[in-house]
């Protein structure tokens, strides 16, 4: 989760042209072609992965059954996330508008929010079906 706040998420690629082209033209259109997760979902993948890092920890170091469902209750919240950025990775945006040979596509930190989020269900799962040692 936390790689994803500084990773690329959503990428939209120029064929005949390049985004430092746009820059010189309109600077607030070339900063959408890259979005990293910082600028898709602010802070909130920053701080659900802290929590996890701390709701991780109860489950596994304390044995907490609580701590466990609120780490699969984050990983689900973190794979809506995803699924909300799946959707919009093959959507160029105001660039397509503007230009036609735009294509949009994930990133990197698309496939990190993804698996984040299910070792966190995963995690929690394993504690929450584990037997009390």
């Amino acid at each position: 989760m936390l790689l994803t706040e500084v990773t690329t998420v959503i990428r939209v690629d120029l064929r005949n042209t390049s985004c430092e082209v746009i820059y010189d033209s309109n600077p607030s259109l070339a900063d959408d072609c890259s979005q990293t997760g910082l600028e898709r979902s602010s802070v909130a993948l920053l701080l659900f992965g802290l929590l996890t890092f701390a709701m991780g920890s109860g489950a596994a170091f304390g044995r907490s059954r609580p701590a466990a469902v609120a780490l699969i209750a984050i990983g689900v919240i973190v794979l809506g996330f995803t699924l909300l950025d799946l959707r919009a990775s093959d959507d160029t945006g105001l660039i397509g508008r503007d230009y036609a040979e735009a294509e949009a596509s994930a990133g990197a930190g698309l496939w990190f929010e993804l698996v984040a989020g299910i070792l966190a269900v995963l995690a929690g799962l394993m504690r929450v079906i584990r037997p009390d040692d």
